[in-house]
């Protein structure tokens, strides 16, 4: 285990203001006093935000250029986890009596109970505050109380985030890392219905498994608070890479020994002591720097080539986030191709799992073995088969009678 992360920290680490990410800016209403004030203090964004906003409101607004099935597909996945993100559904106010594990127990309790809900790993770390939004920017907001139970008992008095633009403020020490395996065979389509088919299962999927460890801690007595696809307060992926699920990638993403980059990423913070695992070292700086294939194989030029550079204080590649949303709006559909593409991202067999550990105790040899993923799986991305039942069966410009 590395003594210190799994990334290099140049300078001060500012927090980030989650009213800066790209999907935040695309929510704005124009004309309103939010998107207002958020362009005359970043005028620069305006045009491209202006942009941005197509992906999004096209699948939820449906109109004659929607693809009918795309946008069932992101009803189906993306809605109901929505549900998910009321703010007594992510916090509450745990029960009055503990339930007392040591730590090493309870960690043991808690992995084995979110393997069986569906995460197929979990590791458990340190929240560091860097890794905490300043600020609240996306969707839900919650303007009025309102009760509706069982569905909605009101917000817990010490809720985070309620408003846009709110400070957001979490002492717990404690974070519960969670990945969840994507479909090659759906997310090696390319940019298609399919990657929106299993993408949005796999949010919807971490985001109940979310909610249900952050329910089952509170009901043992401890605070805990759910951060998922629909309400983060939280940047999963450092925290992540704290926790020890993987190390930060050219991609942006992380890639995980068992996982590859082909998986999506919850969080549970919580105050209940529990024993923590720490980051892993897999040489992923090294093997990125002499990989490159995400970086080659993106569509939109949103991942860099070439060396890292400081990022809030943080050495890192940076991506540029508003070209990757540009093109799935310009497709239509999600992209997953660099998480595809990455020669972490293979099936858990005997021989990749060899592979993968020549690849971390090996250094000499990863760009050998960039070299042999090429000469296997071809330097270019190759889309898989669109599978048949999610095949162009509705007409995309006449509505049925």
């Amino acid at each position: 285990m590395p003594d210190g992360p799994g990334y290099e920290i140049v300078g001060e680490i500012s927090r980030f203001d989650e009213r800066d990410t790209v999907f935040s800016r695309e929510a704005l209403v124009p004309g309103s006093v939010e998107e207002t004030e958020y362009h005359r203090l970043n005028p620069d964004l305006a045009e491209v935000d202006s942009r941005l906003s197509r992906f999004i409101l096209s699948k939820m607004e449906g109109g004659e250029e929607v693809d009918k099935l795309a946008r069932a597909i992101y009803e189906s996945h993306f809605i109901p986890p929505a549900a998910l993100a009321l703010p007594d559904m992510v916090d509450g106010t745990p029960e009055p009596s503990r339930v007392e594990w040591d730590g090493e127990d309870g960690a043991v309790r808690i992995k084995e109970f979110a393997r069986k809900l569906g995460a197929d790993d979990v590791r458990i770390g340190p929240l560091k505050q860097e890794w905490i939004y300043s600020h609240k920017g996306s969707r839900p907001f919650f303007h009025e109380e309102y009760i509706n139970p069982p569905y909605f008992s009101g917000i817990p008095e010490e809720y985070q985030g309620r408003l846009y633009g709110d400070p957001i403020k979490l002492d717990h020490p404690t974070a519960i890392s969670m990945a969840f395996r994507q479909e090659k065979e759906l997310t090696g389509t390319g940019s298609t219905r399919a990657v929106d088919f299993e993408v949005g299962r796999i949010y919807a999927l971490s985001a109940i498994v979310s909610v249900q460890i952050a329910r089952f801690i509170r009901a043992l007595g401890w605070r805990a608070r759910a951060h998922h696809l629909r309400n983060y307060l939280v940047l999963c992926v450092p925290v992540a890479v704290d926790a020890g699920i993987g190390e930060l990638a050219r991609c942006g993403y992380v890639v995980s020994r068992k996982l590859g980059a082909n998986f999506r990423l919850v969080t549970v913070t919580t105050d209940m002591p529990l024993a923590h695992d720490g980051p892993v070292d897999l040489g992923m700086t090294d093997f990125c720097s002499k990989c490159e294939k995400c970086a080659v194989n993106c569509p939109s030029g949103a991942i860099p080539r070439g060396e890292m550079i400081e990022v809030r204080g943080v050495r890192k590649w940076k991506l540029d986030p508003e070209a990757c949303l540009l093109y799935w709006g310009k497709t239509g559909y999600t992209c997953s191709i660099c998480q595809t593409v990455c020669p972490w991202t293979k099936p858990d067999n005997p021989f990749h799992r060899s592979v993968a550990a020549t690849a971390v105790n090996v250094p000499w040899i990863r760009r050998g073995l960039v070299m042999g993923d090429d000469l296997v799986y071809g330097a270019r991305f190759r889309p898989a088969k669109l599978p048949s039942w999610l095949s162009a069966g509705i007409d995309r410009t006449r509505e049925s009678s």
